[in-house]
């Protein structure tokens, strides 16, 4: 039920920074999914390897990332599992968002079905298993425009109350002291992201991108 309710969430968004699904099917009695072929690199390997992204290129991989997502928000999308393993920088360097399989169309979802996905890159209420909103991707897309950055995950905690703790104290490590090249209009935006209160984010990512040095607000 899952495999086809992500087929059917998935199709209904086309953009180039998002992976293209097109349908699902069955051999020897196991369905399958086929979807485009991206020949790349996921961005959590990338970044264990490399450490982090370099300030322009971070940029400009933060910028697609916002994109894909808006594309996602704008059919009613909510991803609910956005980080660095389901973000592929393919051989071109393009930016592309794989894995709605946790998603859900844009109603209020609560309870232990909140809690489907990863608990370091969820939002407050997303681990609390109150309701999930485009508003808790954008914690997620704040998450990893952190560690897109400096190369560090904002918050590192042995438990969920922990990490829920963490994230209501909001007690953010300073970015330039991990990276020094991160531009402080970065920092603002990705800690408007990680406001514990939804109300409090910006309302959408391309409002994310627009806040990033050298955006274009229109």
């Amino acid at each position: 039920e899952r495999f086809h309710g992500e087929v059917r969430v998935a199709r209904q968004v086309s953009h180039a920074n998002v992976c293209r699904v097109y349908d699902i099917g069955e051999a020897d009695g196991l369905p399958f999914i086929s979807m485009e072929y991206i020949d790349g690199e996921d961005l959590a390997s990338l970044l264990q390897r490399i450490g982090r992204l370099p300030s322009d290129k971070a940029l400009e991989t933060a910028r697609k990332v916002c994109a894909g997502l808006a594309a996602a928000h704008d059919k009613g999308v909510i991803h609910r599992d956005l980080k660095p393993h389901n973000i592929m920088l393919n051989k071109r360097g393009e930016v592309v968002i794989m894995d709605f399989g946790l998603a859900a169309v844009a109603h209020s979802l609560s309870g232990a079905e909140a809690r489907n996905g990863t608990p370091a890159y969820m939002s407050p209420e997303q681990l609390k298993g109150a309701e999930v909103t485009a508003k808790s991707d954008i914690y997620a897309l704040g998450l990893v425009l952190f560690e897109l950055f400096t190369g560090k995950r904002p918050y590192e905690a042995k438990s969920l109350q922990a990490l829920i703790d963490l994230q209501e104290a909001q007690q953010l490590t300073a970015m330039t002291s991990l990276a020094n090249d991160v531009d402080p209009l970065v920092e603002k935006a990705i800690r408007q992201c990680l406001d514990p209160d939804p109300a409090k984010r910006p309302h959408t990512p391309l409002a994310v991108s627009a806040a990033l040095p050298g955006g274009d607000p229109l």
